[in-house]
């Protein structure tokens, strides 16, 4: 019998010798296929279907609960491009794609920071850490003293980024982004009662920085954490696109027509950074 309690201990150590998590693909719910070790994560349906249609030769899976994967060729490599739910939801599509196979899978998305500027929508928006998650890692299991702390993105993957920055000429910002739990809440605090209103304003004083230029999205801080207790590698590159328009969003009239040209710099941009990754 203690030979036996020794073997099956000596199996789980070896299971999690190099990562915490220990889920494999016929854990999976949503992702039930294989996937390429490289790939996009976005948020934004419609733009990963648009991605998908640069690739050759895709198969398209989905899942019953909506978010779907593009497996395709890319200048002969084999990618993947999935969709991932908003917010934090998104972790249990991050989980089964590195459980499916996935080693390096960069986000693009768009910044939250409520006063972006004009100058902002062709800069380039390289996440290299990000904070300010707990209810995630709460439910992860991981030590309390590390909620909300910084999680660093892949050195691997930011030196494909800044090499295809500097050889498309391209200006990049590394940035922190903050996780946004509640949309709404860190965005416009003071659509909150009086009484939550100036806690919600005390939780963004405590996050700021002045060391570096901030972002806020609902995503990156999620893969980040997925990303290292897989021990894989993960970054994120976000768009700033026009979300204070009160009368067209983001992705309508002139506002989609200026994201969408865009979008093509930002996908090439990406695709071409991941090639890089050996």
């Amino acid at each position: 019998m203690k030979r036996k309690i020794l073997a099956i201990l000596l199996l789980a150590n070896q299971s999690f010798a190099h990562s915490l998590i220990n889920i494999q693909l016929p854990d999976n719910l949503f992702v039930r296929v294989a996937v390429p070790k490289k790939g996009i994560v976005c948020s934004n349906q419609d733009r990963a279907t648009r991605i998908s249609r640069i690739l050759k030769d895709v198969n398209t899976h989905t899942s019953k609960w909506g978010p779907k994967i593009y497996i395709g060729n890319y200048k002969g490599q084999e990618l993947f491009i999935a969709s991932v739910p908003v917010g934090s939801g998104s972790g249990l599509m991050f989980t089964e794609l590195y459980a499916a196979g996935a080693e390096y899978i960069i986000r693009y998305g768009s910044d939250d920071l409520k006063n972006t500027t004009e100058k902002e929508e062709e800069l380039v928006k390289v996440i290299n850490e990000t904070d300010n998650l707990y209810g995630y890692e709460k439910a992860s299991g991981v030590p309390e003293e590390e909620w909300g702390k910084s999680i660093f993105a892949s050195p691997i993957i930011l030196k494909a980024l800044r090499d295809e920055a500097i050889f498309r000429k391209l200006i990049i910002d590394e940035r922190i982004c903050h996780h946004l739990e509640n949309y709404h809440a860190l965005r416009n605090p003071e659509k909150f009662s009086p009484a939550r209103a100036p806690i919600l304003k005390q939780q963004l004083a405590a996050i700021k920085r002045t060391d570096k230029n901030e972002s806020f999205d609902m995503e990156s801080a999620v893969l980040f954490r997925v990303a290292k207790d897989f021990d894989k590698h993960a970054a994120a590159v976000l768009q700033t696109v026009n979300k204070k328009d009160a009368k067209e969003g983001p992705y309508e009239g002139n506002n989609g027509k200026k994201a969408i040209s865009l979008e093509r710099t930002f996908t090439e941009y990406v695709l071409t950074s991941l090639l890089r990754i050996n």
